[in-house]
């Protein structure tokens, strides 16, 4: 029988720069919340082997903790935080801004909560 996990798919060229702490801070909170069926998954487009081994680098307390996935192929994700060129399916999808995509991730896992508990 196959996992059902509350996925999360964003483009790991959006996460890495500025704002990349919080992001990943927010994903654990996310994590946290969902517990073991939680995944993040991280694709990339054109970021080198370095890129990406140096992002592993900087956050490898956080990739320890939470279920991660980086990848360079589509695959079908529960919720995706649209980025153009993502040709992924999702159960759920938001076009914008990652944090505000996060936000929409924990409002609608907070509908489902409450549906599966009444």
């Amino acid at each position: 029988m196959r996992r059902q996990y509350y996925s999360i798919r964003m483009k790991l060229n959006d996460v890495i720069g500025e704002d990349e702490q919080i992001i990943l801070e927010n994903i654990r909170r996310c994590s946290k919340i969902v517990g073991k069926m939680f995944k993040v998954v991280f694709w990339h487009e054109g970021l080198t082997k370095k890129n990406c081994e140096d992002f592993v680098t900087r956050n490898k307390k956080f990739l320890f903790e939470v279920n991660t996935k980086i990848t360079k192929k589509f695959e079908d994700t529960w919720f995706l935080i649209d980025s153009k060129n993502d040709k992924s399916s999702a159960r759920y999808r938001y076009d914008g801004d990652i944090l505000k995509g996060i936000v929409e991730y924990l409002g609608i896992l907070k509908v489902i909560q409450k549906k599966d508990f009444s």
